[in-house]
């Protein structure tokens, strides 16, 4: 086998080839008002159904960071095609933060107190279990406590650097 020079890439090339790979968007919400805290991420998915945990993946500039870290609960809201807006604005592109981000929409609390969408397609309301440094992100592992679920909807998805709904 020849030997072969490792391939060089930059973490931009990274996210750029990322943007190709679709996923289910989300609301990772977190805190209680006046201090609710909120962000949209597709790195999140079930991890094991006995006990029945989850896992998010949350940027350590996010701020909603710090309040799960501290809080030890976080809600994953999976939303459905016509929460398109409601991603928009937990990702930040209309410039709100914290509590701001919840004046649209319908939000109640099951279990931790934390957020939760009321009509998310479902929405998994957990008490940290574990969390893990994985350089910009921490991983945080979820015991879900209580859930809610509105199915039979069209899920948002994030793909080429765009809101949209899966094509059948």
């Amino acid at each position: 086998m020849p030997n072969q020079e490792p391939l060089v890439f930059s973490s931009a090339d990274f996210r750029s080839a990322m943007r190709n790979v679709p996923g289910a968007v989300s609301i990772v919400t977190t805190g209680q008002r006046p201090g609710r805290h909120g962000l949209t991420l597709t790195a999140g998915c079930s991890l094991s159904t006995e006990p029945s945990r989850v896992l998010v993946c949350v940027n350590k500039s996010a701020g909603a960071h710090d309040t799960i870290e501290q809080g030890a609960a976080f809600c994953w809201n999976i939303l459905a095609a016509e929460h398109a807006s409601l991603a928009k604005s937990f990702a930040g592109q209309d410039g709100s933060k914290g509590d701001m981000r919840f004046a649209d929409g319908l939000w109640r609390e099951l279990a931790t107190g934390s957020p939760v969408l009321a009509d998310a397609i479902c929405a998994f309301d957990c008490r940290v279990c574990d969390s893990y440094d994985a350089g910009s992100h921490t991983i945080f592992i979820g015991e879900v406590v209580a859930q809610a679920t509105s199915a039979d909807r069209e899920p948002l998805v994030y793909v080429q650097g765009e809101f949209t709904v899966p094509r059948r």
